[in-house]
């Protein structure tokens, strides 16, 4: 099954590639389609715990692979801009970033999964799982990054913000719920 998920998952750059002819401007194209790869998986990789908690169904063992593939397109859309946007010229970097800020805002996204990436693995998830919950940052970040890089919004931004702010506030919801239940059991009568 997960073979399957990164598999649907990687479509949209199969895609990518063979439409790269045609496209009339490819390094928009491709940035395109891998930040909406990285927006779109790392809102699915919430969505197992949102399933088990809301549903009762338990896909989290989906979760790890989905956040993975979540910073694999957003480690691409990075690329695309470093390498193939900016031919790795530096200056002209920080000139474009100082200009539109949103970047920052994409690579501080970025560092956070690319740490949680390297600490999913087994020895090192035991000792960095609590940290994980950034995740939520990361998330939030994206979703500031996607819609302030765009000219006028359109029906996925507002989507995207959407959808992402019904998974972070059920998250929250989840979280005073049981905070609520814990201070609750911790009463004791006189």
């Amino acid at each position: 099954m997960k073979a399957l998920l990164v598999f649907i998952a990687l479509i949209p750059l199969g895609v990518a590639y063979y439409t790269l002819d045609n496209a009339i401007d490819p390094i928009k194209m491709l940035s395109n389609y891998t930040g909406i790869g990285a927006i779109t998986l790392l809102l699915l990789s919430l969505v197992p715990s949102t399933c088990k908690r809301v549903c009762g169904q338990n896909f989290l063992r989906y979760r790890k692979t989905i956040g993975l593939l979540a910073f694999v397109y957003a480690f691409l859309h990075g690329c695309v801009f470093v390498v193939l946007d900016s031919e790795f010229d530096f200056v002209t970097i920080f000139e474009k970033s100082l200009k539109k800020p949103f970047i920052y805002v994409g690579v501080i996204a970025l560092s956070i999964l690319f740490l949680m990436a390297l600490t999913s693995f087994k020895k090192l998830f035991a000792t960095f799982s609590k940290y994980h919950k950034a995740v939520y940052v990361a998330l939030a970040l994206a979703l500031l990054h996607s819609f302030w890089a765009q000219k006028v919004a359109g029906v996925f931004e507002y989507s995207v913000i959407a959808v992402g702010v019904v998974l972070l506030g059920e998250r929250i919801w989840a979280w005073k719920s049981l905070h609520v239940k814990t201070n609750l059991t911790n009463i004791s009568l006189p």
